[in-house]
């Protein structure tokens, strides 16, 4: 099994952790996000999954095994 971390739940953050959760084999720990909107709709959406505003709680966690960093910057 492969435990997760999600860096970034803004627009494209909720569609690479729904596809994660439905590998074989993978499993979302963690998702990280600075914005405290974007953490409540992880919490409703996944309540099973650990949420925090420190990426670093996912760089030093032994129980994280690979990092996402899903980022989408607007340049309009």
């Amino acid at each position: 099994m492969i435990r997760i971390g999600v860096i970034g739940y803004g627009y494209w953050g909720p569609n690479v952790v729904r596809n994660l959760r439905g590998l074989d084999g993978c499993e979302v720990a963690t998702v990280c996000d600075r914005n405290p909107a974007a953490l409540k709709r992880v919490a409703q959406a996944c309540p099973d999954v650990a949420i925090t505003t420190d990426p670093y709680d996912l760089m030093m966690s032994p129980k994280i095994d690979a990092i996402a960093v899903v980022s989408c910057r607007s340049r309009m």
